[in-house]
């Protein structure tokens, strides 16, 4: 898991210091879950990448339920 850990930090802080665009950190973001799904992340793993990039699926609750399910629940 540390490996897979320090690819998605090693890829966040270049992407960072490249002023990485907010397409792609929400592309980054869905690998990094995509990542936990597959039991290569740890939750707390993905709570630190996410703090990192500066987004988490925290900020973007209504586009991930468009995502998942086609539509919001109001």
């Amino acid at each position: 898991m540390d490996r897979v850990f320090n690819n998605f930090q090693y890829t966040i802080e270049l992407g960072l210091k490249n002023q990485m665009p907010i397409e792609s950190k929400l592309i980054l973001l869905g690998q990094i879950h995509y990542a936990m799904e597959r039991q290569d992340l740890t939750i707390k793993e993905v709570e630190a990448l996410e703090n990192l990039l500066g987004i988490g699926l925290k900020n973007y609750q209504k586009e991930m339920e468009y995502a998942v399910f086609g539509e919001i629940d109001e």
